[in-house]
C-alpha cells in the first residue's frame, strides 16, 4: 500500500489528539484514503519532558532541520500555535516544496497572505479548516460546498470561552469575574485570557471567514472589537425581559458598497438558533443568496474535536498528493482578495441597549430623554428600577428604534458628563433581521 509521510510540530493538545486519531483510526483512514499516513516526526520545544506513553520517543525531535532532511516527509502540520517559530517553521515547509496544514489562526491572521502566495509560488497546498470553530467544517463549506453561492451575511459565535462565561451568566447569574474563574478551573479559559475576553480571537477568526466569504482582505486591526468584560448580569436580565439573549457575535455582512464586519457583544432575538449556543458551543449562521440560511455548529474547541479537523485536511491534502494536483482550491490571497470599503462603525444603524447609572432624584429620565431626542436618538422603551440595597444608584434601561451609532455615542457622551449621571451608560447594540433566523430567504 502506498504511503505518505508527515510531520507534527507540536505535541500540545490539539498535537496529541492529532496523532492520536491518526493512530487510532489508521485502518479507516488507509480504506478512505487508499493509502497509508505514517507519522515521521514529532517536534517539541522541550525534548526532555515527559511524552504520552503512546507516543514513541523515536518519532520526538526538536530540530526543525530534522524534519526538512527527510525525503518522506510530504506533509508537516503545525500545531504549535503563536507566531514565532510557527511562522519561520511554515515558511521553511513551504520552500522545501511541502504542504502544510495548521490551525493557527493567529499565523494567518497577521502573515497569512503571505504565506498564502508563497505556497502558490512554490505549488504547495496549504489547508486550515481547525483555525476557525474547532470541528465545525465551516472552512470547508465557504471554499468547496457554496462555490456557487453567494453569502449575502455570516454570523457567528467563534469563541468557546467568551460562550461559557455569558451562558454562566445567564443561567446561574453568576458575575463576570466568577464565571471567568470557573471556565479558567474547568479548561475553558487560559491563565491570561486576554486574547479571548477582549475578542480579539474571535477577530481574528472573523477575518479568515470573511476573506473566504467575500473574497476580501479583512484584518483585526481594521474593524470595530469589543470584548465581555464590562457585561453584568444585570443586562442578561434586562435584555431577556425584552426577549434577547446576549452573545459575543462576530458578524460580517455585505453592505451597499463594502462591507460591515465586527465583533462585540449583542443582543439577539431569542427565537435565533444562535440564542441555544451554549457552553463551549460554536456556530455560524450564513445566508446565501441561493441556499438562504444554513447553521453550522458544534464544539469549537478541544483536542478531539479540532484534531479532527486536523485530519480532515491531512487526509484533503494526501489526496491531492495521490493525484498529482495541487492549488485545486484558491487560497485567500491576491488576486483571490481585494481591498474592500469597510463601513465606518460610527455608520452603523440599527436598535441599541443603554443602561443609565444616575442619581434617584426628580427629572433624571427627563434630561436623558432630552438628550437622546436631540441627538436623533428615538426611544422604543424604557425600564426603571429604583435603587436596591446594595446600589445607591437608579437605573434606567432604553431600548432605542434604529439609529444611527454616531448619534448614540454623541448622546451617551453628553449623558455621562450630567452631574447626576453617577457611572458610564453600558451601550449594547440589538442585532436584528436577515441573518439571524432560519426562516430562509
Amino acid at each position: 500500500m502506498k504511503e505518505i509521510g508527515i510531520a507534527l510540530l507540536g505535541l500540545g493538545n490539539v498535537g496529541l489528539g492529532t496523532y492520536r486519531i491518526l493512530t487510532q483510526h489508521a485502518k479507516d483512514i488507509e480504506r478512505r484514503l487508499g493509502a497509508r499516513v505514517r507519522v515521521h516526526h514529532v517536534l517539541v520545544r522541550e525534548p526532555g519532558r515527559a511524552r504520552p506513553e503512546d507516543v514513541p520517543s523515536a518519532l520526538l525531535t526538536h530540530d526543525m532541520k530534522t524534519i526538512l532532511a527527510n525525503p518522506e516527509v510530504s506533509v508537516v502540520v503545525e500545531l504549535m500555535g503563536g507566531l514565532s517559530p510557527a511562522r519561520e517553521y511554515v515558511e521553511q515547509a513551504i520552500a522545501s516544496g511541502r504542504h502544510v496544514v495548521t490551525a493557527n489562526k493567529a499565523l494567518l491572521s497577521a502573515h497569512g497572505e503571505a504565506l498564502f502566495s508563497s505556497a502558490i509560488a512554490r505549488g504547495v497546498d496549504v489547508h486550515f479548516e481547525a483555525a476557525v470553530c474547532g470541528g465545525i467544517p465551516i472552512i470547508r463549506t465557504l471554499r468547496e460546498a457554496l462555490a456557487s453561492d453567494r453569502v449575502e451575511s455570516l454570523t457567528g459565535i467563534v469563541n468557546g470561552t467568551t460562550n461559557f462565561i455569558l451562558s454562566a451568566m445567564a443561567d446561574e447569574g453568576s458575575t463576570y469575574a466568577d464565571a471567568l474563574r470557573r471556565a479558567q478551573e474547568l479548561g475553558y479559559a487560559e491563565a491570561d485570557p486576554t486574547l479571548d475576553v477582549s475578542g480579539m480571537d474571535a477577530a481574528q477568526k472573523l477575518c479568515l471567514l470573511a476573506s473566504l466569504a467575500f473574497s476580501a482582505r479583512v484584518s483585526p486591526g481594521s474593524i470595530l472589537v469589543e470584548g465581555i468584560s464590562t457585561l453584568t448580569p444585570a443586562d442578561i436580565a434586562h435584555g431577556r425581559e425584552a426577549g434577547f439573549v446576549l452573545k459575543l457575535l462576530a458578524r460580517a455582512r455585505r453592505v451597499s458598497d463594502g462591507l460591515d464586519v465586527r465583533v462585540h457583544p449583542a443582543f439577539i432575538p431569542a427565537a435565533s438558533p444562535l440564542s441555544d449556543v451554549k457552553g463551549g458551543f460554536n456556530a455560524v449562521l450564513l445566508q446565501s443568496a441561493a441556499l438562504g440560511a444554513s447553521l453550522f455548529s458544534g464544539l469549537g474547541a478541544g483536542a478531539l474535536p479540532t484534531g479532527s479537523a486536523v485530519v480532515s485536511d491531512i487526509i484533503d491534502t494526501c489526496r491531492g498528493l495521490l493525484a498529482g494536483v495541487s492549488g485545486r482550491l484558491p487560497l485567500p490571497c491576491a488576486p483571490n482578495v481585494q481591498d474592500v470599503p469597510l463601513l465606518s462603525p460610527g455608520e452603523r444603524r440599527g436598535p441599541t441597549y443603554l443602561r443609565f447609572s444616575v442619581s434617584d432624584e426628580p427629572g433624571v429620565l427627563g434630561r436623558i430623554a432630552s438628550v437622546l431626542g436631540e441627538k436623533g436618538v428615538s426611544i422604543n422603551s424604557v425600564l426603571q428600577r429604583p435603587p436596591r440595597p446594595e446600589d445607591t444608584h437608579a437605573t434606567i434601561v432604553v431600548f432605542t428604534h434604529d439609529t444611527r451609532e454616531a448619534d448614540v455615542i454623541a448622546a451617551v457622551q453628553w449623558i455621562d458628563s450630567l452631574r447626576s449621571t453617577r457611572a458610564p451608560t453600558q451601550v449594547i447594540r440589538i442585532e436584528e433581521g436577515p441573518g439571524l433566523l432560519l426562516s430562509g430567504r
